[in-house]
């Protein structure tokens, strides 16, 4: 059953779209398996939890969400088992980067929204497989962390709205990936401890 069935069901016009709409905006998400007879599957699930009578359509996308990500969601490549922390002062921002680092199997350390926090965590937590890093956090910058990180030996890239050439000399040779974020560049080129799958088949050195 998809989405494109649902008209087919005894249910008024507004309540079709109603369950096509939120089955449309979670199968669109890029962790949801292209699987036909999964999405089949979790469109049926969709209308089944509607019918009992899960009708607000925030609370009914909210669990349905949840349930796709326990059940449905597909394995993305790039990040499987690695423990990467991540540092952004914007919540939105972050929150979309922990999912979508979660989403290739990543472990997420943080988000971390301030260079205090993150300096603690990044002491406390040696074993990092990898950092992604905003620029500025709040007006400082995160440099401190970037250094920290260097001198432990844990690759670090930035994710940041900022140029290449703010970065000062020491950091000019570490990845950095522009805002908005291509996660398909940044999962098959983000530098982590040790070998991961990548395009090439080989893993990245770290820094």
């Amino acid at each position: 059953m998809t989405s494109k069935s649902l008209s087919q069901c005894a249910f008024e016009p507004h309540e079709v779209e109603l369950v096509r709409g939120v089955v449309d905006r979670i199968t669109s998400q890029p962790w949801f398996t292209m699987e036909p007879a999964r999405r089949s599957a979790f469109a049926l699930y969709v209308l089944q939890m509607y019918s009992r009578g899960m009708s607000v359509p925030e609370e009914l996308e909210s669990f349905c969400t949840i349930a796709a990500k326990k059940y449905y969601a597909a394995s993305l490549p790039g990040l499987e088992g690695r423990r990467i922390l991540v540092v952004d002062d914007d919540y939105y921002a972050a929150q979309a980067t922990a999912e979508e680092l979660s989403a290739r199997g990543a472990n997420v350390v943080g988000p971390v929204s301030n260079l205090s926090d993150a300096m603690d965590i990044a002491g406390r937590d040696l074993d990092s497989d990898g950092a992604l890093l905003d620029i500025n956090l709040d007006g400082q910058m995160v440099y401190p962390v970037a250094g920290f990180l260097k001198m432990h030996g844990i690759p670090f890239a930035f994710l940041t709205g900022y140029e290449e050439r703010v970065l000062p000399p020491a950091f000019r040779s570490s990845p950095l990936f522009a805002k908005p974020a291509n996660w398909t560049v940044i999962a098959s080129k983000m530098p982590c401890r040790g070998k991961r799958p990548s395009e090439s088949g080989a893993g990245l050195q770290p820094l």
